[in-house]
């Protein structure tokens, strides 16, 4: 059985070295993860931005309480900005255009009700912060 050749320095410049974490990269990577998941909300997009396994996300953050509490608080600003959004579109309503034979003749607003009522539902929460649509409270 024929094993591939490897050139000493290569081996050299893969192997971890002793006393060195085994993996800096990892750091670089989960900072990435987190960035990319406070702007998008997405897990699984943000674990593709940064080359990591959606298993391995949920390990750490099953295992690592400061990686949890930075995911939850990612989420969280990115549900802020996203019911702001919300918030914004429910009072205003969104812009729709009016076209006659290829030209813009008028606009207008439109409000959509489904949203209004979704922030309606999002607004009657518990003093306590908690969401009151789930009996433990939780988000």
């Amino acid at each position: 059985m024929d094993r591939p050749t490897q050139n000493v320095t290569e081996y050299l410049w893969t192997a971890p070295r002793v006393g060195e974490p085994r993996r800096r990269t990892n750091l670089r990577r989960r900072v990435t993860f987190l960035r990319e998941l406070e702007k998008t909300g997405s897990v699984s997009y943000s674990a593709a931005r940064a080359a990591l396994d959606r298993r391995t996300l949920y390990r750490w953050r099953d295992t690592d309480p400061r990686f949890r509490e930075r995911w939850d608080k990612a989420l969280l600003l990115r549900e802020e900005e996203l019911l702001d959004r919300g918030y914004s579109l429910a009072r205003t309503g969104v812009p729709r255009y009016v076209f006659r034979d290829g030209v813009m003749t008028a606009t207008y607003r439109r409000h959509d009700e489904r949203l209004i009522m979704f922030m309606l539902g999002r607004t009657r929460a518990r003093p306590s912060g908690r969401r009151a649509d789930t009996p433990d409270g939780s988000l």
